[in-house]
């Protein structure tokens, strides 16, 4: 026998069982799934400019285009920094960026399509994430 919210008794059970859950599981927000290690074939989609203790970052946004994970978004982060050996000038060469890394370049690298080497990395809090180690055009 059923309870219905009147506290009265009905002859009826429910056809579909409901599941009940606390406001802390019902609101929170659920942990993101890393994209496997490997190759992915990926558009760059913005270009995120911000500062943290490291200094001046630029972050690059990438969307996986093929494959089970197409649609996945992951973010790599370098300086800012026009050195042709840096991480921002490695990753804008695997789009066509040529060797001129600077937040013009980056910005007009949105739309380029090119694959990106995934591997999964600790940060300091312990906590697994994916990086974008290099990219290389398609």
């Amino acid at each position: 026998m059923q309870v219905n919210i009147s506290g009265h008794t009905t002859g009826r059970r429910s056809q579909n069982p409901v599941a009940v859950q606390n406001g802390s599981v019902l609101y929170e927000k659920a942990e993101p799934v890393l994209i496997p290690e490997g190759l992915y074939l990926a558009e760059l989609i913005d270009v995120r400019r911000f500062a943290n203790t490291f200094g001046e970052r630029l972050g690059l946004v990438f969307r996986v285009s093929t494959g089970r994970h197409a649609g996945q978004e992951i973010m790599e982060t370098a300086a800012l920094s026009s050195s042709p050996r840096g991480k921002l000038a490695e990753l804008l060469r695997g789009l066509g960026g040529g060797n001129d890394p600077s937040l013009l370049t980056a910005t007009d690298m949105v739309g380029h399509q090119c694959r990106i080497a995934v591997r999964h990395e600790q940060g300091r809090t312990g906590r697994m994430y994916a990086a974008i180690t290099h990219t290389t055009p398609t």
